[in-house]
């Protein structure tokens, strides 16, 4: 059971690390674009990047937030499922209220 909860960790840790990468990348260019688009610069490109890029950025946003707050209130060295159910249904719920605002006929 130890070797098992020494993955979990690693793979938690990791995860962490990519979802940090991934909404430090894609916020840095949802930024750019949007200073793009108020000075009028850039075409069509920042409008269509601001489009496709928005729910990346909010499934990286809500993984990093996740796995941090995981991090922080774990139990010392040990893990705990029930804080990690307990941070992840309302994180997902938050995510598909997300996608259904998104794509709700207007």
């Amino acid at each position: 059971m130890h070797g098992e909860a020494d993955i979990l960790f690693a793979v938690v840790r990791t995860l962490h690390q990519v979802s940090a990468v991934a909404f430090y990348l894609l916020g840095i260019g949802f930024f750019t674009a949007a200073v793009l688009l108020k000075n009028e610069a850039g075409g069509n490109w920042p409008a269509w990047w601001m489009q496709v890029a928005d729910l990346p950025l909010a499934l990286s946003a809500i993984v990093y937030a996740g796995f941090s707050l995981y991090q922080s209130m774990k139990p010392g060295d040990g893990h705990s499922r029930r804080l990690a159910w307990g941070i992840a249904i309302p994180l997902v719920t938050f995510f598909m209220m997300i996608l259904v605002l998104n794509f709700w006929p207007q």
